[in-house]
């Protein structure tokens, strides 16, 4: 019998660390469905900055990483992949817009190293409002933003499987790829 009872962030923890190993991208999907945060539960994750978005560690373990990501409006993630990570995003606040690219015809730019240039091609994009996921495999290549022109903030919660050491950049007006480790804050706890 399956359960759809909702989840905190800990209990989403939980759920995840007795999935079957390799992990799978439903099955990690169907845990961050049901993710339903509490009043304040998120507090000491939420840190908004001016200068950009920003990354605040959950939980940080060998086998994957919960992230508090905190946009204001019109800020963007630049386009990027996720190396060989799962990436399940859950909006808790807010409007996510997400654009998604094919690199050099083939989707995904295998092979593609820092220093190196790909034609991006716009391949779709989407939007989710709070309650909805979006989940990203390994190369799939896309740029997350908040586009809100009412200047609401957007929270969503991302969980990466295996935690991302290293993600791949891409400049929108040359293609350019460069190899950069992601920022992440400490919680204020």
């Amino acid at each position: 019998m399956t359960t759809t009872s909702t989840l905190s962030l800990a209990q989403v923890r939980d759920a995840l660390l007795i999935l079957p190993q390799p992990f799978q991208r439903g099955a990690v999907q169907d845990v961050v469905e049901r993710l339903q945060t509490a009043p304040g539960e998120l507090d000491p994750y939420l840190n908004f900055s001016s200068s950009g978005y920003t990354r605040t560690q959950f939980y940080h373990g060998p086998l994957y990483e919960i992230l508090v990501l905190c946009w204001r409006a019109g800020q963007a993630s630049p386009i990027h992949d996720h190396a060989a990570s799962i990436c399940s995003m859950a909006v808790i606040q807010g409007t996510c817009s997400s654009e998604v690219f094919h690199l050099n015809g083939d989707g995904h730019g295998q092979g593609l190293q820092a220093g190196e240039q790909a034609k991006l091609e716009p391949a779709g994009s989407a939007s989710c409002g709070a309650g909805q996921i979006l989940t990203v495999e390994g190369r799939d290549i896309h740029r997350i933003s908040n586009r809100d022109d009412g200047g609401e903030d957007l929270v969503t919660v991302h969980v990466y499987l295996p935690p991302i050491l290293t993600i791949r950049c891409f400049d929108e007006e040359t293609g350019l790829c460069r190899v950069t480790e992601p920022r992440t804050l400490m919680p204020r706890l």
